[in-house]
């Protein structure tokens, strides 16, 4: 990546780092450690950081752009979902930044049903979560964003990916 190189957009990273998922105002948890819109001003913020290896169990990374906020009350993620992939332990700092990297710099039109990306440490693995915006305005959406990974991340097959809606979409789905 080009040092001075100019990004598609302008992103945050977040830390959450509480092992009590389950509090009423999860957005208390949250640290916004940095925004950046340059290649510049990215490793200047990354170069800093913990590495997901490094993370202490539960907590979580979170790349999102800079106005969506990572809370599935954000209104960018209120329609929207995940693409899960578990990642075993040695292979999470590659896998992590190799995914990071791509959608920074990456000039797939379909990265702007992107929303973020999240890192969340578990014993065995680490949790990698793409999250992404109202699948009715990206209507293809889930198969390109799954291409997508298995290109930057060289892997062999789409099995290894889950796909779940936010738990408002299910909510506002099972109330109609």
């Amino acid at each position: 990546m080009n040092q001075d190189c100019q990004l598609r957009a302008r992103f945050t990273f977040w830390l959450s780092v509480s092992k009590d998922q389950n509090v009423d105002n999860f957005s208390d948890q949250l640290k916004q450690i940095g925004s950046f819109g340059t290649a510049r001003e990215f490793w200047s913020i990354y170069s800093y950081m913990v590495k997901p290896e490094k993370l202490p169990l539960g907590a979580q990374f979170f790349l999102f752009q800079e106005q969506i906020q990572p809370v599935w009350e954000d209104p960018q993620n209120m329609n929207g979902g995940r693409l899960i992939l578990r990642v075993k332990r040695g292979f999470e700092n590659r896998v992590w930044e190799e995914l990071i990297l791509h959608y920074l710099s990456d000039e797939n039109p379909h990265l702007q049903g992107v929303c973020g990306i999240i890192g969340h440490s578990k014993k065995n693995f680490i949790l990698i979560s793409i999250w992404i915006k109202d699948q009715n305005k990206y209507p293809k959406l889930l198969e390109e964003l799954t291409k997508w990974i298995i290109n930057c991340l060289g892997l062999q097959n789409k099995k290894e990916f889950e796909y779940i809606a936010h738990p408002q979409q299910q909510q506002q789905g099972e109330t109609q």
